[in-house]
């Protein structure tokens, strides 16, 4: 199983989580997505600094399948 970090419909869309990510995975959602944020999964090494810098607890965990 892989971890990474997904952004939750309570982002508020401050964009420190942007400014934080190592890896450069989030970025802005497309329109009518349903949070403002978006994590490239494919990018995310689940390090959690994304979720350390969150005022609004929206960055959590999620477990992939490896494929």
């Amino acid at each position: 199983m892989k971890s990474v970090f997904a952004v939750t419909d309570a982002c508020a869309g401050c964009g420190a989580c942007i400014k934080t990510c190592p890896e450069k995975a989030i970025r802005p959602a497309p329109r009518g997505y349903g949070s403002p944020l978006i994590v490239l999964e494919d990018r995310c090494s689940g390090c959690a600094e994304c979720a350390e810098v969150c005022p609004v607890s929206a960055c959590i965990e999620v477990l992939l399948e490896e494929r």
